[in-house]
């Protein structure tokens, strides 16, 4: 595709979301409207075509975001600073474990690094805790998991909605999920895993772009021989679909309503009064 054609598009698809979307999400969205074919190739060219874009200022670059690098800043300025840093905490994140008014203890656990800030912004104000598992996780990352949910799941019902790729190792994450984390989880009632997305059913129902599978994965004859020879990633549900999907999971899981509700109206009370003891100790540094 053109450069300006590029441009045209991409800004369209920008525009029609508050949030900020990847480089691989704005390359799904052209792919599923016939702007350009699946390939490498043309995923390649496009992040080489909207660098540019960007670098001359015809793509806004707010509006595109790398997921998966990161960088650690816990530096401030002064005193005030850090305050303010703080009273910003206290609004946007401070909240109860809302989940203990619940039999439930539910988290939501994702494939990619990527797209963890779509679904944490999915379950934002459900107090949810979203891993990113970035593929088969690590010994250590499912013993901090394990320990986790026997501290804030203790005497419930442990469930994790997990979303992959469907594809022959994304398929089996789920299983080894639930393998691994209950071999070390080691109590009772023992962690149910829940596949939410991808689904055969999500592929056919939202008409997914495919890609061929990789026949160098182990897992992919028996993936064939169920699936064919196409597999799809979960980065080409439409986002606000994705978004939809995650929070209708995590809402099922809510089944005390009155006492989720009750434990909200706690919660707003002690950020009001944390806000307020917060002002008052800045008024007097000050």
């Amino acid at each position: 595709m053109k450069y300006q054609d590029i441009v045209t598009n991409v800004n369209r698809i920008i525009a029609g979301y508050s949030m900020r979307l990847t480089l691989r999400q704005i390359y799904y969205r052209l792919v599923a409207g016939g702007f350009i074919p699946n390939n490498r190739s043309n995923y390649n060219q496009l992040s080489s075509q909207l660098v540019a874009a960007r670098e001359r200022g015809d793509v806004d670059d707010d509006r595109i975001v790398d997921r998966s690098r990161s960088v650690a800043d816990m530096s401030f300025d002064g005193a005030e600073g850090f305050i303010g840093a703080c009273r910003s905490t206290l609004e946007t994140h401070y909240l109860r474990r809302l989940w203990d008014s619940q039999p439930f203890y539910v988290e939501v656990w994702v494939e990619k690094d990527a797209l963890s800030q779509v679904i944490a912004n999915a379950v934002d104000g459900f107090n949810t805790v979203v891993a990113p598992s970035r593929g088969y996780s690590s010994y250590s990352y499912l013993m901090e998991a394990a320990n986790r949910i026997k501290t804030y799941g203790q005497g419930k019902q442990p469930v994790i909605l997990h979303f992959a790729d469907h594809d022959p190792s994304g398929l089996d994450m789920s299983r080894d999920l639930q393998d691994r984390l209950n071999r070390y989880y080691k109590s009772a009632p023992s962690i149910t895993v829940v596949r939410i997305a991808l689904t055969f059913n999500q592929v056919n129902s939202f008409n997914l772009t495919p890609n061929p599978v990789k026949a160098a994965d182990g897992r992919s004859p028996a993936y064939v021989e169920k699936y064919g020879d196409k597999c799809w990633e979960l980065d080409a549900i439409e986002p606000s679909q994705l978004l939809q999907i995650c929070q209708g999971a995590v809402a099922k899981c809510i089944v005390n309503l009155e006492e989720w509700e009750s434990l909200k109206a706690e919660d707003e009370q002690e950020r009001s009064s944390l806000t307020s003891q917060l002002e008052a100790l800045l008024r007097g540094a000050q």
